[in-house]
């Protein structure tokens, strides 16, 4: 997630609710970085979670998009967010 200069202290408190709410709602892992060094990545948040399948994250997403507590933080994202993306890894 690239956070929009000057709302990285707010955008990291948001980080530590949704990791919350995403455990509370079945998470089995979450993790969150941000860069220490890192120039043009310098307001940046990446999160990595672990799942056993596509259905276990279907299923994650859906009791996620139906939980009031995440509703309500994904719209406090929307002014702090310059762009966000995501990527699914599987191993080799």
């Amino acid at each position: 997630m690239k956070i929009v200069p000057g709302r990285m202290a707010e955008a990291m408190e948001l980080m530590e609710k949704h990791t919350a709410a995403s455990m509370r709602l079945g998470c089995p892992s979450f993790k969150s970085y941000r860069p220490l060094i890192g120039g043009e990545f310098f307001h940046t948040i990446v999160g990595e979670a672990e799942r056993d399948s596509m259905t276990a994250i279907e299923i994650f997403y859906e009791k996620m998009m139906a939980d009031s507590e995440m509703q309500e933080l994904m719209a406090k994202w929307e002014p702090v967010l310059e762009s966000h993306v995501v990527e699914f890894y599987a191993p080799m």
